[in-house]
């Protein structure tokens, strides 16, 4: 009944007479000589974003006319109403001869200055929310060449362009999220619902964030500063059908003239989910607590943020019987201030990433003496990240950037309840230290970008004496040492008015992981025992990228969109191949090994919207990568030729109520599914999204999905309902 309910709403929604569309509001922003203000905080009513480095912005609001705010440390803050659509529309900040501004506080992590649009695709929090997926994260699949590696509720795991898991950096105000260190089982730590937007990041500018990562970037950006001084709270619930699960969340926001905090915590509970045929995955629930804050405080030198999250998770072994626990924190801070010519942003960060497996215990009967007897896999990983940036614009129209990043981790098993020769991973250490630099040059016709950056790491771990001689160089403690130079070229042109061309090349590098150079033992989730080799060499991957960028007309209407061809060699690629045989427990060994790997592929993102007259707009998302290793055969975890279709309609009703519907559906060789949304926003208080995912009840196993092994098909038909009420 609820799915029937939730169904007629989104067709009622779809059907009301709709006159009203979310329109589009694209502009740049400059001082009083012309010249673009990056970073500068463009927001109306309560959508903000951000400028890029040319000064650019672009927003979608479901208004016929906006009342457009301007601000950014150092300027005077602009106001200017509009009528929608507009596009092309320029905002002069002039400088303050006073203070800095009232407080605008900047995030704490600048976004690389990009070569093309096509590099980074933002997404702000409300485009996400109108995703049909069953999370913010999930959301990103809208974007050509987003894919995850799925396993039932307890992890998630990004791929960009085919490649995944260490290759694949995820930020969070600036800190690299570290959930992922221990292996390809082990997905990110993502904080849900605190979130102001998130960007995909990818190709050479996805360099200055780590040398391994040249398979893209997830920036994480949470809630930011109101855009007035004053207090805003907002109480969230969100409902899913299909495991009876909810999520709550309560968040408050706070600004004065010279500080800010934002406050967040929730509570997620889900069953486990139905098959298509009404059958139960067992091992497929999941509990979750959550907290988490951002502060910032204006100073006359600058600004210094920082944020905080924690997260507790218990969710079952799908198919196993057992329990996995993991609990990730994250403490973050940052400042930004001008010294000399320079802009500095230094961040520091600490986390704490702990796993525990358990074996035959289901999720509801965990008690002290059940993990004293049942523990089989319990790693803690403690990281220290450093990350200084320096940014200066010449005379001449060339921009510099200069940083260095270092990091600490230790992974520690608890000998209270694992065995440290029987353990995983053994105790182990990971230090590293890099320097990068870049030079571009905005104001030329056609933009020069280059990049070098040069980086060591170090792993060392402990002896394990008690393994059999498959073990044997794990037997005294040792260690490994990468040096690793990489780099990038690139440029863009300027063809015509809607057209810009780029092309790049980039060399990056990644040493082994822990679970890569010294796993020997069961992995209970991922269904296999994994088996180290203490001897691999980094991987080097060498890439070339085409992109074409267009841009939609003065009015907003018409196509739009970019296309990017993409060609990788790794060397040393590195990934587990079967050993032919089982262990005792009858799972399969996999061995990590380094092959030569080659992908090629494509993306295709476009935009189709109407005139101003017609409430309709069509968003295209086109994928396809092929994988292979040496010897041609396919690469694990290559994602399947994808088509996304998504077809939108604004609508304004009676009052203040506004929104839009759509209809997504997506095809690949695994499955073709069909998705419907709705959202409502009734004033300024009151938002609905709801939303119908795999409407079709379609049985599928995706190619990205670690229950494949034990043929475990992804959830049937889910009905999402979120409500929002802001006070």
């Amino acid at each position: 009944m609820m799915f029937r309910a939730a169904l007629l709403v989104a067709l009622v929604g779809w059907s009301v007479p709709h006159w009203g569309l979310a329109q589009d509001l694209t502009g740049t922003v400059v001082d009083e000589l012309g010249k673009p203000v990056a970073q500068a905080h463009c927001v109306v009513g309560k959508v903000l974003t951000t400028t890029d480095v040319d000064g650019r912005f672009s927003m979608q609001l479901g208004l016929s006319q906006a009342r457009l705010t301007v601000s950014h440390v150092g300027f005077e803050t602009a106001d200017r109403t509009v009528s929608l659509p507009a596009a092309n529309v320029v905002i002069v900040l002039a400088l303050e001869d006073q203070v800095l501004a009232p407080a605008v506080v900047k995030d704490a992590f600048v976004r690389p200055h990009s070569a093309t649009r096509a590099n980074v695709r933002e997404m702000p929090v409300q485009e996400l929310d109108a995703v049909p997926a069953t999370s913010r994260l999930q959301a990103l699949k809208s974007v050509a060449g987003v894919q995850f590696v799925s396993a039932g509720s307890g992890m998630i795991r990004p791929v960009l362009r085919g490649l995944s898991g260490l290759r694949v950096a995820t930020q969070f105000l600036g800190s690299r999220v570290e959930s992922q260190a221990w292996g390809e089982g082990h997905g990110i730590f993502f904080p849900e619902q605190g979130v102001s937007r998130i960007e995909v990041i990818r190709g050479a500018e996805a360099l200055q964030y780590g040398p391994d990562a040249y398979g893209g970037v997830i920036n994480v950006v949470p809630t930011g500063p109101l855009s007035e001084p004053g207090r805003l709270t907002q109480v969230s619930f969100t409902g899913h059908s299909n495991t009876k699960g909810s999520q709550s969340s309560l968040m408050t926001q706070k600004r004065s003239p010279s500080r800010h905090h934002v406050l967040l915590m929730g509570v997620n509970r889900f069953g486990e989910y139905q098959l298509p045929d009404a059958t139960t995955a067992s091992g497929s629930q999941l509990r979750q607590f959550y907290s988490q804050g951002r502060f910032g405080y204006l100073q006359k030198w600058g600004t210094w943020e920082g944020a905080y999250s924690s997260c507790y998770n218990t969710a079952g072994i799908v198919g196993y019987g057992g329990t996995q626990q993991s609990g990730d924190h994250m403490l973050t801070t940052g400042a930004h201030f001008r010294w000399g010519a320079w802009d500095w942003h230094p961040t520091l960060s600490y986390q704490l990433n702990h796993r525990k497996e358990l074996a035959v215990v289901p999720p509801d009967s965990l008690t002290e003496d059940n993990e004293q007897a049942h523990t089989e896999l319990d790693l803690s990983l403690r990281t220290t990240r450093y990350d200084v940036r320096a940014h200066r614009k010449g005379d001449r129209g060339w921009e510099w950037s200069l940083g260095s990043q270092g990091f600490s981790k230790s992974n520690q098993n608890d000998t209270a309840l694992i065995d440290l020769d029987a353990a995983f991973i053994p105790d182990a250490s990971i230090h590293g230290v890099g320097v990068f630099a870049k030079a571009s040059k905005p104001s030329a016709s056609v933009v020069p970008t280059a990049s070098i950056r040069g980086d060591v790491h170090r792993i060392a771990w402990s002896a394990r004496p008690g393994l059999n001689l498959d073990a044997e160089q794990l037997a005294a403690a040792g260690s490994r040492d990468y040096g690793m130079v990489s780099g990038a070229l690139g440029a863009t042109w300027q063809a015509r008015e809607r057209h810009r061309l780029g092309a790049h090349v980039m060399q990056g590098n990644r040493a082994p992981g822990l679970s890569e150079l010294l796993a020997f033992g069961m992995h209970h989730d991922s269904f296999r025992e994994e088996q180290g080799d203490v001897d691999l060499k980094a991987e080097t991957s060498r890439s070339v990228e085409l992109q074409w960028v267009v841009n939609s007309t003065a009015e907003g209407t018409g196509w739009s969109g970019d296309v990017a061809l993409y060609a990788s060699s790794i060397e040393n690629y590195m990934l587990l191949v079967p050993a032919g045989s089982t262990n005792g427990e009858g799972f399969p060994i996999q061995l990590h090994q380094a092959t030569l790997a080659r992908l090629a592929g494509a993306d295709v993102n476009a935009t189709w919207q109407a005139s101003r007259d017609l409430p309709w707009s069509a968003h295209v998302a086109l994928s396809v990568v092929d994988a292979q290793d040496e010897a041609g055969a396919a690469l694990p975890w290559t994602p399947p030729a994808t088509g996304r279709l998504e077809v939108r309609r604004g609508w304004s009703g009676a009052g203040r109520s506004q929104g839009a519907s759509s209809v997504v559906v997506e095809a690949s060789r695994d499955a073709v599914l069909v998705h419907a949304s709705t959202s409502w926003n009734w004033g300024e208080r009151i938002r609905l999204n709801a939303q119908v995912i795999n409407a079709t009840n379609v049985t599928y196993i995706p190619t990205l999905s670690l229950l494949r092994n034990v043929g475990m098909a992804e959830p049937g038909r889910n009905v999402r309902v979120q409500v929002v009420y802001t006070f």
